[in-house]
Parts: structure tokens; C-alpha cells; sequence
């Protein structure tokens, strides 16, 4: 260590600072300190400061030179990356830049499914008719006087010159739409006469009417179940009770379709494992099936499922869509037709105005908690637009109509038989199609037979689910199963002959593959309504055989 003593007096034993420096900084560090004090709370900070440097002095440099770096960072002007000085254009220039300039498409166009669009019709005009001008592919093709059967429109009631004249008189005093949803204004002195008009007709305490008749499932259910819940379903129920069963947060079950014995092995094991659990709570339970199924057409055993929903304490939901309308004598839906009496067996019902009814929306059908809590509970109740007055005062007249003359019922049902006679009973059509459809039903199912499907294919239904189900359980956006498109395409092609060789219009069911969560086939339906006669309905039928025993051959 070397000694003080020894180092040359020629190094300084200070630097002198010029008076005039430590004059300014002084009278700088007064009047800042003296501003400072004027702001609210600044002793706190000076105190802080002081304690901070007495303590570890350091601290102090390190807290000034950040407080430094941030008020000159958050001062000066950022620079962009990468820019670099942009040329000066002229207005034409310009103009030219934007007409060339192609924006990126929001959602990028699938090529393999683009054939989808341009089969899908456009009818020219308004109104309930069976012989429609149409167009595809965005008006590249036309065809003109066109047999339709693919309306949903059962009765054709509403084409009745007293329902036209009660539609053109609530237009001119209502106007054309609601202002808002039911319970902010939207419904009017005429929803609620409907509502009171459909319980009076199907024998109901109350009924709840909807502006959409596909989220009236997804809304009801959802309204009276939570986690912990159970709900018992059948595995063909359609697309809209599948979103319910979803957004319920309930334990879902199913079982095997239209299958009673499978039904009540379910809700005995199912009995049996709660009471082996002795839960602290007692959950609400369900059982979900459809009155004509919309994917089969087959028909619900209503006196079996009552009979089971009452052994083991569940209530019964029964979407009814397709089946009012079209059931029963009067056209009073599956209760009707089987004899019984609504209220007593069916503890929900949902329905839809926009089928056999004519006009749109949805309403469902119960005891009169079961409404109120839906007014305050359910979600598309409480949040949709309410329905225009005149599609509500066309209702309430197309159910008087019903009430009065079930004529249109009767010859609806006599048309469904002699169309699913006609297909079921012709030994060339057995070898290739199977028809699934009830001939009670008002919509004729039909699919390639399991042997044809194998044999063209290489698939069943099973793999195509499997299928589809791994690439939903993986995430997998660009959903493709190459099998379902390939007999989507043949099936298509029957559409096309019929159509284009023939002036009949079928349809494929319209299936949005990836928000199925259970197995189905693709196929054909065909509609007939009151308005037909047998004859036409017969003439249609020769025209769509001729058109899958050409595709088919």
C-alpha cells in the first residue's frame, strides 16, 4: 500500500470549481426546490428522498438518472421503423393507386366447397306458390315454372284471401316491424293475443312467443338447467336442441333413437348411480326428443316416453317444429295424435310459426311458471326483437283457420301417405335409397342405402363421424372430410337431373358438417303441402325416380 506521504506535491489536493458554477447551480437547486414544494404532496417526495439518500446514497444517483431517462424518452418525438421519406404523388396518382388496390378477403374462400353456393336456388317473387320461377350461381342459371317441393309451408294457409287482408290491414296500422324486444317495448297488444291464442288452441296454461324460431331451443333449455343438471336425449335430435344441450352446462346422456328399451336401461342406471352418490341437492332432469325428427322424420313414441319420464321423475321437452301443423286431425301435433292431452304429458314444448303456420318465428308451449320464468330468464326472450305485428295477426288468423276447417290437415296427411307409399313400395328404388321418414311425416328422408354408400364410397356412417369428430377434438379450422363431400355431391347431382330434365325442385338437408356432435348421414328431402294434388305430386315422383335411377346407374 503506498504511503500518503510519499506522493508528488505535484498532483493538486483538490479541483477548484469556478464560483460562478456553484453560484447558478445553487440558485437553480433553490428555486426548484421552492416550485416543487408548491405541489400537492411534494414533502412526501422530498422526505422520501432524503431518507432514501441518507440510507444508501447510490439509490439516489441510480433514481435521478431514470427519472432523466423516462421525461426525455416520453418528450421526444418516436421515430417509425423502417420509414424512410414517403414520394410526393399527385391526386391522379393517387386515384390510380386506390382503383388498383384489391383489399385481403376477411375470411379466405375454400375452393373445395364453392360448389355448395352455386347450388343453392333463388326464387323469383313473393308469396306461397308450388310452381316458382328460380335461379343459382348467382343468376347464371334459370329455370322457369319450377314444381317446388321444398317449402316448408305444409298448409299454405296463409295464401288465403282472409289472412292476406288481416296481413295488409296490420301493416297499414302497425307498420312492418317491432320496435325492440318483448320486454322493452317490442310487443304490442297483438303478440299477446297470440300467445293467448296458441295456449287456448294446443290446451295449454300459457305459452311465449320468439322472433327466431332456431334459438328458441338454445334459449328455453339453457333458461332452466345449470351444472349438475341431467339431460336425457335422443342421438338424432337436430342441430338447434344440440346448441341447447351445450349452452345448458348440464351432464348430457344419449340414447339410442326412437329406442325405449335403451331409454329406460339409460334412466335406470342413471337412477341407481344417484342414489349410490346421496348428492346433497336433487338435480333437475330432462328428457329431449323431437315430435318428427327434422333429420329423419320419423316420429316420437310420446305414450312410452310419458310413461318413463313419470317412473323416474324426469320432464319432457318435445321440439314440435315439423310436427304441428302436420299431426293429428286438426293439426294440434303429437299430443293430438296420439290422444292425450298436453298438459298432462308434455311439460315443454317448442314450436316454430315458420312451417306449417306460414309466417316466422317461434314460441313455446307450458304451465304458466314455466313462462314467467322464461319473461325473465331467457336470453333470446329478453335480448331478441319481438316479431312484426303482422306476422303475429297472420298467425293468430291461420289458427282460427285450423280451428275451424281441418281440411287442409286431412289432405296434407293423405298426400304425405301416397308420397311415401310411392317410394317405399317401388323394389327399384329399395335397391338404392332407404326412405327414413314416417309416412305420417309431411317431409319425405330420404339415403343411400348403407350397401350402396359402402360401395361407392368406401364409408359408413360411423367413419364419417369419427372422422369429423377427431378434427373437432384437434382444432382443426379447415374441417374437410372427403367422404361426407363426395356423397354430398352425388346426392347433388340427383337435385340437378331433377331439376334440370324434369322442373321438379328437391333438396339435399342443408348440414353444416362441423357443428354436428352427433352421426348423420347425408340425404334428400322432399316436401308436399295442402296445395298439391295427387296428381302433380305423382308426376313429381316419376320425375325424381327417373333422376336417381340415371344418377345411380
Amino acid at each position: 500500500m503506498i504511503d500518503p506521504q510519499e506522493v508528488p506535491e505535484v498532483l493538486p489536493n483538490s479541483i477548484p470549481v469556478p464560483s460562478a458554477i456553484v453560484s447558478s447551480a445553487s440558485y437553480i437547486w433553490f428555486y426548484f426546490i421552492k416550485t416543487f414544494k408548491l405541489i400537492p404532496g411534494a414533502h412526501y417526495i422530498i422526505d422520501y428522498v432524503k431518507k432514501s439518500h441518507q440510507d444508501d446514497p447510490y439509490r439516489t444517483f441510480v433514481e435521478a438518472l431514470l427519472m432523466i431517462y423516462s421525461i426525455v424518452y416520453f418528450l421526444s418525438k418516436p421515430k417509425k421503423k423502417g420509414a424512410v421519406d414517403q414520394p410526393k404523388l399527385s391526386e391522379r396518382e393517387i386515384d390510380n393507386l386506390i382503383e388498383e388496390w384489391q383489399p385481403e378477403p376477411i375470411v379466405m374462400p375454400d375452393k373445395r366447397t364453392e360448389w355448395r353456393l352455386a347450388k343453392i336456388p333463388v326464387c323469383e317473387g313473393s308469396g306461397p306458390r308450388n310452381v316458382v320461377d328460380i335461379t343459382r350461381d348467382n343468376g347464371k342459371e334459370a329455370y322457369a315454372s319450377v314444381f317446388n317441393l321444398c317449402s316448408f309451408n305444409f298448409l299454405q294457409l296463409t295464401a288465403h284471401p282472409s289472412v292476406m287482408q288481416v296481413a295488409k290491414d296490420t301493416i297499414k296500422n302497425y307498420g312492418v316491424g317491432s320496435c325492440g324486444p318483448a320486454g322493452f317495448y317490442g310487443n304490442e297488444d297483438v303478440h299477446y293475443n297470440l300467445e293467448y291464442d296458441l295456449a287456448a288452441f294446443f290446451g295449454t296454461e300459457s305459452s311465449v312467443l320468439y322472433g327466431q324460431d332456431f334459438c328458441v331451443s338454445s334459449s328455453v333449455i339453457p333458461a332452466f338447467t345449470k351444472r349438475g343438471d341431467v339431460i336425457v336425449a335422443d342421438d338424432k335430435i337436430s342441430l338447434s336442441s344440440q346448441n341447447a344441450l351445450q349452452l345448458s352446462r348440464s351432464t348430457v346422456y344419449y340414447y339410442k333413437h326412437n329406442d325405449m328399451a335403451s331409454l329406460e336401461n339409460l334412466l335406470h342406471e342413471l337412477d341407481e348411480a344417484e342414489k349410490k352418490e346421496k348428492l346433497p341437492a336433487i338435480p333437475r332432469k330432462f328428457i329431449v326428443t323431437e315430435g318428427i325428427f327434422h333429420r329423419t322424420g320419423e316420429i316420437a313414441p310420446l305414450p312410452e316416453l310419458v310413461r318413463l319420464k313419470n317412473t323416474y321423475k324426469y320432464r319432457l321437452f318435445v321440439d314440435e317444429t315439423f310436427s304441428i301443423g302436420v299431426l293429428g286431425r286438426t293439426g294440434r301435433g303429437l299430443a293430438e295424435y296420439y290422444n292425450v292431452s298436453r298438459a298432462s304429458t308434455i311439460d315443454i314444448t317448442v314450436g316454430s310459426l315458420a312451417t306449417a303456420i306460414g309466417t316466422t318465428g317461434g314460441f313455446v308451449l307450458g304451465d304458466s311458471v314455466m313462462a314467467r320464468h322464461q319473461r325473465i330468464g331467457s336470453n333470446a326472450y329478453c335480448f331478441s326483437a319481438s316479431l312484426p305485428p303482422y306476422a303475429v295477426r297472420t298467425a293468430s288468423a291461420v289458427l282460427k283457420l285450423m280451428d275451424q276447417d281441418n281440411s287442409a290437415v286431412l289432405k296434407l296427411q293423405q298426400l304425405a301417405n301416397n308420397l311415401h307409399d310411392w317410394f317405399q313400395h317401388d323394389e327399384q328404388l329399395n335397391k338404392i335409397i332407404e326412405v327414413t321418414s314416417h309416412p305420417d311425416s309431411s317431409v319425405l328422408h330420404f339415403k343411400l342405402t348403407d350397401e350402396e354408400r359402402l360401395a361407392r364410397f368406401n364409408s359408413t356412417i360411423e367413419s364419417i363421424f369419427q372422422e369429423s369428430q377427431y378434427q373437432q377434438q384437434h382444432c382443426i379450422s379447415d374441417h374437410y372430410v372427403e367422404a361426407w363431400e363426395q356423397e354430398e355431391k352425388f346426392l347433388q347431382q340427383i337435385v340437378d337431373v331433377a331439376l334440370e330434365e324434369g322442373n321438379v325442385l328437391i333438396s339435399r338437408d342443408a348440414v353444416i358438417l362441423k357443428q354436428e356432435t352427433l352421426p348423420l348421414a347425408p340425404n334428400i328431402s322432399i316436401c308436399c303441402n295442402a296445395a298439391m294434388d295427387d296428381v302433380q305430386l305423382y308426376e313429381a315422383f316419376k320425375v325424381v325416380k327417373a333422376a336417381i335411377v340415371k344418377v345411380c346407374a
